[in-house]
């Protein structure tokens, strides 16, 4: 028996990683949804037509500056020109950017995003139960702070917020934040996905071209996907664009005209993924997420606003803090391995930080 869409393109992902992109569903049936359809279709879009610039890249570019380097024997057979060092050089580094750009969208699709923990009793007792050991006399500081707009948030309030295991709440009573789907308490910066059908870890968003959520066990790889794909679409518009002017003053070079349309799609990917990049560095750099920077900073609201004023003082620990919190140590930046413990935000050392909790003078 054939294998329907959906259940070819799981045995694909399954062959290539173990678990299916968190966006589908592992037991898809043979006619499946709408919704089920589209989860598979943008991906493998993705992976395609990388797939059709790396054949017209090399076909149309690449080897042929091979073939007329080879094509003349000479003294310098065994040696290095100008053109073939840098012919070598355009090979070897398009190669590297696309292998770091496949694996970090493979990661970025197929690893989950951060789900929140019930592995320990600890984790069992806060985000299932909603222990969290805040003293009613630091919960009703906090409400206060949060409900007073243009109240002075000095240091003594900063140690308050950094100490406490949650501090982001409900917008109507100021109630700790709880999932009615998954019955679980959200930790601070967890938001549910209702196209995933679970809660992230710090979600920045649903990404419909991984097929999954963009959260805290993932985002990196999230970046470095674009950051690659930035990369490859660069060397390309640099690399093709003599062979485009030739194409374009020669009109018997219709032969090319691939060349053509993968240069423009090129030309035109290049500015939009550097926008997102430095968009991206930009919220990483200020420990928000796509979430917190439309919906709350940026809020109609102006309580919604002072809400997210007093619970980002727990996140934002200065640029490049943030960035490790982001990225993880900053000399691994450019490699596709994130290994963070904290998404659930919790203070470093609960029981020395409880210490710090005291009324405001």
């Amino acid at each position: 028996t054939s294998l329907a869409p959906s259940s070819l393109y799981l045995q694909v992902w399954k062959f290539f990683g173990n678990t299916p992109p968190e966006g589908m569903n592992s037991d898809l049936q043979s006619t499946c949804s709408g919704s089920n359809c589209m989860a598979w279709l943008k991906p493998m879009y993705v992976l395609s037509f990388t797939a059709t610039c790396y054949g017209v890249f090399m076909i149309f570019e690449l080897l042929p500056r091979v073939e007329s380097i080879h094509s003349f024997l000479g003294p310098g057979l065994w040696g290095y020109t100008l053109y073939e060092k840098e012919t070598f050089m355009v090979m070897v580094g398009f190669h590297l950017f696309l292998a770091l750009f496949l694996y970090s969208f493979r990661m970025a699709a197929m690893s989950s995003p951060g789900r929140i923990p019930l592995k320990t009793t600890d984790d069992v007792a806060k985000w299932r139960d909603g222990h969290f050991r805040i003293d009613l006399q630091t919960e009703d500081t906090i409400k206060k702070i949060m409900a007073t707009i243009g109240m002075k948030i000095g240091d003594s309030v900063k140690d308050i917020v950094r100490a406490m295991v949650v501090v982001e709440r409900k917008k109507k009573y100021g109630s700790h934040r709880f999932c009615g789907f998954c019955t679980l308490y959200k930790p601070d910066r967890t938001h549910h996905c209702r196209i995933c059908g679970k809660c992230t870890l710090r979600m920045d968003h649903h990404c419909p071209w991984l097929a999954n959520c963009v959260g805290y066990a993932n985002y990196k790889f999230f970046f470095l996907t674009i950051f690659y794909a930035f990369c490859l679409c660069s060397m390309m518009v640099i690399q093709m664009a003599p062979t485009v002017l030739h194409i374009m003053s020669n009109i018997r070079s219709n032969h090319l005209f691939p060349v053509v349309v993968v240069y423009s799609l090129a030309l035109l990917l290049t500015p939009l993924l550097l926008g997102f990049l430095v968009f991206h560095f930009y919220l990483a750099m200020n420990a928000m997420s796509t979430i917190e920077y439309r919906e709350k900073k940026n809020s109609e609201d102006p309580y919604v606003q002072r809400r997210f004023e007093v619970a980002h003082l727990k996140f934002d620990h200065g640029y490049l803090n943030n960035l490790r919190d982001a990225f993880g140590p900053l000399y691994l930046l450019p490699i596709p391995y994130f290994n963070g413990t904290n998404g659930v935000y919790l203070p470093i050392d609960p029981v020395a930080m409880s210490k710090k909790q005291k009324p405001l003078p």
